[in-house]
């Protein structure tokens, strides 16, 4: 029997009107996420991420096309059984503590009284949250916060993990942390649907990544099939004459030195001249490899490619 799409969407669109005018926030999005792979949602602000997340919870209704979870129509409320959300902006009771909060989302999760406990320290301990769980949530740091919605989307203990920003504001070392657990949960064979302005992380993490911009899907792929080589290489290379060190100061865009030997970021323009210095003996080359671009660098190249528009924000 065929395992059925965690997520599936068919020219799913969402058109918003207003006095002021029309705005076409999503433009006939199809994308397939399967069950257990983990999918980075990327785009610049205002691109139609969470707009299409929002239309997946069935939080508002598509313009038109279709959308699935688990192949269940996402109108319908047994679609997000299976599902666990973590908000862009997660706003709880300040009063309450994290338990509490995760005792009654569990509650609405559907969690057993006597399953409820097991379930609420797992999840805390699973984000990191278990050291501030009884403290009132209005004392808490943004990071410990975050910490806490990851805990709630977990505590029904769902298969499809749909996560808004889920490093939104978070310190490198809460990334980290976070970037961490969503890994554990990536072995346990969860789904994990995310949008994230931390390329960076998401090349780490992600098995595939669909870029969107102005509503429309631009790309959908591994991280590997989007980048693509660029005119820069690194070489590694010893006994460097002063003369070469020099020259190579001034040509690339970065050089250092790992104990006895140099190395060296140069553009392809140069790279005739440096292996002509190398043939005549001014140092000994032990490695030349051609540099990929990384995930950031490859959604800039794609979004401005496909669509030559306004200035862009911030990558997401």
């Amino acid at each position: 029997m065929t395992t059925p799409w965690a997520i599936r969407t068919k020219n799913l669109t969402k058109l918003y009107r207003s006095r002021q005018g029309n705005h076409l926030a999503v433009q006939g999005l199809t994308l397939q996420v399967a069950d257990g792979e983990t999918v980075g949602f990327l785009g610049a602000n205002g691109a139609g991420k969470t707009t299409t997340i929002k239309m997946l919870l069935n939080f508002i209704q598509p313009t038109s096309g279709q959308a699935w979870l688990y192949d269940v129509p996402c109108g319908e409320p047994r679609a997000r059984q299976k599902v666990g959300y973590l908000p862009e902006q997660p706003y709880f009771p300040r009063f309450l503590t994290p338990r509490e909060l995760l005792s009654a989302h569990a509650t609405l999760a559907g969690v057993s009284p006597r399953e409820a406990e097991h379930r609420i320290a797992l999840a805390l301990e699973m984000a990191r949250a278990d050291g501030f769980a009884h403290r009132p949530i209005g004392k808490l740091s943004k990071g410990m916060t975050q910490r806490v919605a990851l805990a709630q989307a977990l505590v029904g203990d769902p298969q499809l993990l749909i996560l808004d920003e889920p490093a939104s504001g978070l310190d490198p070392v809460s990334r980290v942390e976070m970037r961490n657990v969503l890994h554990a949960l990536k072995e346990q064979g969860k789904t994990i649907f995310l949008s994230s302005h931390h390329l960076g992380e998401v090349e780490l993490l992600c098995d595939r990544v669909a870029i969107i911009h102005q509503g429309r899907l631009l790309a959908f792929g591994t991280p590997e099939e989007l980048v693509q080589q660029t005119d820069r290489y690194t070489l590694v290379a010893q006994q460097v004459s002063e003369t070469l060190k020099r020259a190579l100061r001034q040509i690339a865009s970065h050089v250092r030195r790992e104990g006895t030997q140099v190395v060296a970021t140069i553009e392809s323009m140069y790279l005739p001249e440096v292996l002509h210095r190398f043939a005549r003996g001014e140092g000994q080359l032990m490695s030349l490899v051609r540099q990929r671009e990384t995930l950031e660098e490859a959604f800039l190249r794609i979004v401005q490619n496909a669509l030559p528009a306004a200035p862009l924000e911030k990558a997401a």
